[in-house]
């Protein structure tokens, strides 16, 4: 449920917008365990005015929303009692797509077309993909008008926001944002084809709503230039930004999993890691007037 904080000097409501950005698996980990802590340190992130969750950050942006128990994903992403592995990592496949997107000779246009064909050269998402993604978020249904999602059209390379309106089902949309070539596939809506939103922006920060505070949580921080994400946000109103990334420690977590992709190994370990950073953030978000000023 949304909440508004009031300035007791002012009396004028503080409006707060929160940007969670992509990371792939360690990342969603990472952000998850970041705001259960806030969340037991009276900082409820969900209780934001307005959330854009572009792949990882989708996830957690939607169990956000959906007020979902984040500490029951602190060992396990996948639904209780469950055996079924989680998807198999095509690393090949991965370091191409990469290779693409961080050729900085190609158009991005043309960047992303490219990452898209090899998306839509894989088996599109099947309901036994997105099931699971609706027990990690909460459910199917968009609890309200907040949250937003971003994706790309595979075939286009041009970026789409979803919301509550726009008539795709919530796990649906987030298995989108979350579709990268040789991690997870493709998901078709209608007879498009779609995949991560940051094929566009790690953080999409643009599509963050006006606002006197903007969170942006960079989990891909230290592999982009800190310039574009200052450039989104010049497009937007807003008088405070709070800026957080991963610290040595999750990078090498991240850096870990590149090299040997076991989400049942590295989903605990960044899950702790953003337990641990949440102390830091939670004084940065009190010094730039996120909480509720004491008497």
């Amino acid at each position: 449920m949304e909440s508004r904080i009031v300035d007791r000097q002012s009396g004028e409501t503080v409006r707060r917008s929160v940007v969670l950005g992509g990371g792939g698996v360690p990342g969603s980990a990472w952000m998850a365990g970041l705001a259960a802590e806030l969340r037991r340190r009276g900082i409820d992130l969900g209780a934001a005015d307005s959330i854009v969750g572009t792949s990882a950050g989708a996830i957690v942006g939607a169990a956000l929303i959906a007020g979902r128990d984040l500490d029951s994903l602190a060992d396990d992403p996948r639904p209780p009692g469950s055996t079924e592995p989680p998807s198999v990592v095509k690393p090949e496949l991965v370091a191409t797509a990469f290779s693409v997107l961080f050729d900085r000779t190609l158009d991005r246009d043309l960047a992303r077309r490219k990452v898209g064909r090899l998306a839509m050269a894989e088996e599109p998402a099947q309901p036994a993909h997105i099931e699971p993604m609706e027990w990690l978020v909460g459910g199917n249904d968009w609890p309200d008008h907040r949250l937003r999602i971003v994706v790309v059209d595979a075939a286009s390379g041009q970026r789409q926001v979803w919301d509550s309106g726009s008539g795709v089902p919530l796990a649906t949309a987030v298995a989108a944002s979350r579709s990268f070539p040789g991690a997870f596939p493709p998901v078709v809506v209608g007879d498009r084809y779609y995949i991560d939103g940051g094929m566009w922006s790690p953080t999409n920060a643009d599509v963050a709503a006006d606002s006197d505070i903007v969170l942006v949580v960079e989990p891909m921080a230290n592999r982009f230039p800190p310039e574009q994400v200052r450039t989104e946000l010049a497009t937007t109103v807003t008088d405070t930004i709070v800026r957080f990334g991963p610290d040595e420690a999750m990078i090498d977590i991240f850096n870990a999993f590149a090299t040997n992709p076991d989400v049942l190994a590295s989903w605990p370990k960044a899950f702790r890691a953003g337990v641990r950073q949440a102390d830091d953030l939670a004084q940065q978000l009190i010094d730039a007037g996120w909480v509720s000023p004491k008497r």
